[in-house]
């Protein structure tokens, strides 16, 4: 008799991706790393990226010119080019979820483009809509199994009113029950991809904690997180496996702890629970990405660790906690803007300081 061969998929999985420049980095950023840098920005870590059967980030930006003004500073921000994706494809990675607070950033026009890009340059694509309150999800065949892939954004809309094109989601009820839907029609894995949490935390919340296991409850076997820009630590539970937030994986943020990130390679085995291993790696002062060295390793893995269990606290708490660490984020910013202040461009420079001031006065 032939032996029964069973269900296997590997995944590589990466945090945020920023393809533009973060606005206290407007015109050295990423968009201007990737156009100084192309394919070194990823070239350390593309063997890394290539062993899983498929490779999974979240786009953090909108790829787009499309109403571009570079010289407004509010236009050039937060935008990457769309010729860089090119890069991004190059390393290994094969689909990008568009769930998340930035996707609207630009408007429903640049947005829309990115999509048209992101499909040129043959990435898969997570969290967009196919109607209101029901994602498309993204269907992944190996060896004739389906295995699914979707991405939702638990994080608040700002920056667009009324309806949005991607997978924004307020409500867990309806969460799992859209979740349900998806586990029936799904032949294989179910893995979530989701935009949740405070930012400048290194531990997830109390209603990320909840959802998260609820998910896995419903039937997702992987539940990948992603905002806060910081490592968070992994969960087992049950059958499932929870990855917080991995990270900054792609990302010009210059506070060293978001400079620390990682790759899981994960490996689903129908009838076992998910097993995984962790590479560490480093985004550098140029905005390369590379493999840890053996301190930052241990401090990677430590923030990982499924030893450090997620914090009992209350969701006041938990907000408490984010607006302390904004306030001591705050000088960190500036200090880093006054430092490299000859890198701008005077119309930037100016731009940014009339904009803090603006924010000081209103107490923003």
């Amino acid at each position: 008799m032939d032996q029964i061969t069973k269900q296997e998929l590997r995944i590589s999985a990466v945090g945020d991706i920023s393809m533009g420049d973060h606005p206290v980095c407007a015109g050295h950023g990423m968009r201007a790393a990737f156009e100084r840098k192309k394919d070194d920005i990823l070239k350390q870590v593309k063997p890394y990226l290539e062993t899983g059967d498929i490779t999974l980030g979240n786009l953090e930006t909108v790829v787009s010119d499309a109403g571009l003004n570079p010289r407004w500073l509010p236009s050039y921000e937060m935008r990457g080019d769309p010729a860089s994706l090119k890069y991004l494809k190059n390393s290994g990675i094969d689909l990008l979820g568009v769930a998340n607070n930035h996707a609207m950033q630009h408007g429903l026009v640049a947005f829309q483009d990115s999509l048209v890009h992101l499909q040129r340059y043959g990435f898969g694509v997570i969290g967009v809509d196919q109607k209101p309150g029901q994602t498309k999800p993204y269907v992944f065949q190996k060896s004739g199994v389906a295995h699914t892939f979707f991405a939702l954004s638990m994080r608040p809309e700002k920056w667009h009113d009324g309806t949005v094109p991607y997978s924004l989601r307020d409500n867990h009820e309806k969460v799992l029950a859209e979740v349900t839907e998806l586990k029936k029609n799904c032949e294989g894995f179910l893995v979530c991809s989701i935009h949740w949490g405070l930012e400048l935390l290194d531990y997830p919340g109390p209603d990320e904690i909840r959802l998260g296991r609820a998910l896995i409850d419903a039937g997702v076997d992987v539940v990948v997180g992603h905002h806060s820009h910081l490592l968070w630590p992994i969960e087992r539970y049950k059958n499932g496996l929870i990855f917080y937030s991995l990270g900054n994986f792609v990302f010009d943020l210059w506070a060293r702890d978001t400079k620390l990130s990682v790759i899981a390679d994960i490996c689903l085995r129908e009838g076992e629970a998910p097993d995984y291993s962790l590479i560490p790696v480093v985004i550098g002062e140029d905005f390369t990405v590379a493999p840890a060295d053996a301190t930052a390793s241990r401090e990677i893995l430590a923030r990982l660790s499924e030893n450090s269990q997620p914090v009992n606290m209350t969701a006041e708490e938990y907000e408490q906690n984010h607006q302390a660490a904004v306030k001591i984020a705050k000088p960190i910013k500036y200090k880093y803007f006054l430092r490299n202040f000859y890198r701008y461009s005077p119309g930037f420079f100016f731009q940014s300081l009339f904009r803090t001031l603006l924010r000081r006065l209103s107490g923003d």
